[in-house]
């Protein structure tokens, strides 16, 4: 079994999210990709319940048989670590280095030597990074670099959280930007507004 990790705040979570994870799930022919909303992550802080940001991920992925959405981080006490996300994973389906994949932004790549362990997460899973920024990939450290799975054809989509939760606040549509399920969700919840 292959299954890939993508965690992240998704505040909210948007289509170019959506577009990155079946893009790598096909590429490298995963089973099965679990979205983990972090609920206390230490370099970022969401502005949305980790609840409400979990339901709007399910609702994001509800018809896609690949995804499925964790709250393995939001169960755990104190800050969430993708070093022990990963051991969590790897144990609970009891997977080798060469079956658990860990994806992520080359934005977040670049800052990956400065994570807890990272060693440690090398060790213990593949880490599959997709292009965001030009230069990303270029300014990890090598040792890194040598380790990681670069999808460098993957496509770059230019469309952030942060940007959809301006567009609410300025009044502009995001159609197309969300999943109409998730759209409607972020309109019933009043969120970003």
């Amino acid at each position: 079994m292959k299954i890939g990790l993508y965690g992240g705040t998704f505040d909210p979570v948007h289509c170019g999210h959506l577009i990155i994870a079946q893009y790598v799930r096909d590429e490298l022919s995963l089973e099965k990709i679990f979205f983990i909303p972090t609920a206390n992550p230490p370099h970022k802080q969401s502005e949305t319940p980790a609840r409400l940001r979990f339901e709007m991920l399910k609702l994001a992925v509800a018809d896609n048989p690949y995804f499925e959405v964790s709250d393995f981080e939001m169960n755990s006490a104190g800050v969430s670590y993708t070093v022990d996300t990963v051991a969590g994973f790897k144990k609970k389906f009891n997977l080798t280095r060469e079956e658990l994949f860990l994806i992520i932004g080359s934005d977040n790549f670049v800052d990956f030597a400065n994570w807890r362990e990272p060693k440690k997460i090398a060790q213990q899973c593949q880490i599959v990074v997709f292009p965001r920024a030009a230069g990303d990939w270029e300014a990890t450290p090598a040792q890194f670099r040598e380790q990681a799975i670069y999808l460098q054809s993957a496509p770059r989509l230019e469309i952030s959280s942060t940007q959809i939760r301006a567009f609410i606040k300025q009044g502009k549509a995001i159609r197309y930007l969300v999943p109409p399920a998730v759209k409607r969700f972020i309109e019933s919840q009043k969120l970003y507004c």
